[in-house]
């Protein structure tokens, strides 16, 4: 895979791993990544056990609150996007066009660019509310990927069970 501009949006639903391992994947295949966590990621991954993210020279963090920011503009050229995890409520904002924080103005940019926009999204069971998110976030071009392991390849590990998803997120974002 080529190296790639990535925006790597991680929100407050459960399942903070599947960003940081996205994360790590991409950084170790040297994309430039460009990261936003919500204030509600922050917590989960307290509750979830897990740290902050590594600094790497092709790592920028933004601010959450600072739209002033290439990610915040279509004139900035990226690659795509994913939100890892997506929780409901990001979900919904995206499908709405409402920008409560950086992740959702990055992701609304993405779309109205027609650039790459993946949700990993991590809620469960769905409502029809969440389900009729999920159609106008596809109706619009992004794509909706359900945080769903798979098991055909009988993984071994909880790690192999999480890059069962990651994976197919990297497949997804390189397509």
């Amino acid at each position: 895979m080529e190296a790639m501009r990535i925006i790597l949006g991680m929100t407050g639903a459960s399942g903070t791993v599947y960003g940081l391992r996205l994360l790590e994947l991409l950084l170790q295949k040297e994309h430039e990544v460009h990261l936003v966590m919500s204030p509600a990621w922050h917590q989960s991954a307290a509750q979830e056990g897990n740290g902050p993210p590594p600094t790497k020279s092709q790592l920028t963090i933004y601010d959450p609150n600072n739209f002033n920011v290439p990610i915040a503009s279509g004139s900035a050229l990226f690659d795509g996007m994913v939100i890892a995890p997506c929780s409901g409520s990001s979900l919904g904002c995206i499908a709405s066009g409402v920008n409560q924080h950086l992740i959702h103005r990055a992701a609304e940019v993405q779309l109205k660019e027609r650039r790459r926009l993946i949700l990993l999204v991590r809620e469960s069971p769905l409502s029809l509310v969440h389900i009729q998110n999920m159609e106008r976030v596809t109706s619009v071009g992004g794509i909706i990927q359900i945080a769903a392991p798979h098991f055909y390849t009988a993984p071994q590990t909880i790690q192999e069970v999480i890059d069962t998803v990651v994976e197919r997120t990297l497949q997804l974002l390189s397509q």
